[in-house]
């Protein structure tokens, strides 16, 4: 199983740019961070821009995958996105991961106007993704959709990672995985959200439950269900899963049993919702990732 850490965009970058090293050092798959204007556990207390901070990661490591957890329509453009997520690739000589996912309800949602509701939500989605994947991928795109029109918009030179940079798409409902299914090299889970401005929590039932989703969604357009990988983020809000680097094999090993390929932890911080010991990640590193060094 690939491992990945979380770290959220809330230090100053001197502070920061030692958590992305130490990523990189100790072996992990793949780092991320959050893409939100205000992250509703950090409302008025710093937070820094997404793309930014991976520019700068990327230039502070040398074999780590990185990626956005996640952008979407909320507040980004297809267009520029695409271009600075191209630019992102190139900075980490073809290290990048783009996450995308519908957006959550909230400061995001509303900062820039009244988004759509319901299943309008989920259909921009699904043309924001399916916008974005061609960009990557073609030098010149023109589109005409229900929510974005442009004109010969160009990405040139286009990823360093051919035909594109991978896609990891973030879903927990039916009309969301069925994007996945579409467009993604990755889908991507958090478990299930009790309700709104609630942080998720993981169920093992849901997680199987949104396994097999992916599995019917894909044989639907006939694509094989294995040519997707499947990540889950486990940020222990329910359980422990970084008390110690025994639960945290337990939690692997779980997760394995489930199908999944990557799993995602929070980078431990020194308070906030991701509370905890950082040496518990070279722990962890010692007991599973020492070929990764």
């Amino acid at each position: 199983m690939r491992i990945g850490l979380v770290i959220l965009p809330d230090t100053p970058w001197d502070q920061a740019a030692k958590q992305w090293r130490l990523a990189d050092e100790l072996g992990f798959d793949h780092a991320w961070t959050y893409d939100h204007l205000t992250w509703r556990e950090r409302v008025g207390d710093p937070w820094y821009a997404a793309l930014p901070t991976l520019a700068a990661a990327a230039l502070q490591t040398r074999r780590i995958r990185l990626g956005p957890l996640v952008t979407g329509p909320n507040f980004r453009h297809p267009v520029p996105l695409a271009q600075e997520f191209m630019t992102l690739d190139d900075l980490s000589a073809g290290r990048m991961v783009l996450g995308l996912g519908a957006g959550t309800t909230g400061i995001d949602a509303s900062a820039l106007g009244r988004p759509p509701g319901g299943a309008a939500r989920m259909r921009r989605f699904a043309e924001f993704t399916g916008v974005v994947e061609r960009l990557l991928r073609e030098r010149q795109v023109t589109h005409h959709g229900e929510f974005y029109d442009f004109e010969e918009a160009r990405v040139i030179p286009g990823c360093v990672q051919r035909p594109r940079a991978p896609i990891a798409v973030a879903a927990t409902g039916r009309r969301g995985i069925a994007v996945a299914a579409r467009h993604a090299d990755m889908w991507v889970t958090n478990g299930v959200v009790p309700g709104p401005h609630q942080a998720p929590r993981i169920d093992y039932a849901a997680l199987a439950e949104q396994s097999r989703t992916l599995d019917r969604a894909c044989c639907a357009l006939g694509r094989d269900p294995r040519t997707v990988r499947r990540m889950v983020v486990d940020t222990g809000r329910d359980r422990p899963v970084l008390a110690s680097a025994a639960t945290f094999a337990t939690a692997v090993e779980r997760y394995a049993r489930l199908g999944f390929t990557d799993l995602v932890i929070p980078f431990p911080a020194p308070d906030g919702p991701y509370q905890g010991d950082p040496t518990v990640l070279h722990d962890i590193a010692e007991r599973h990732l020492t070929e990764r060094r």
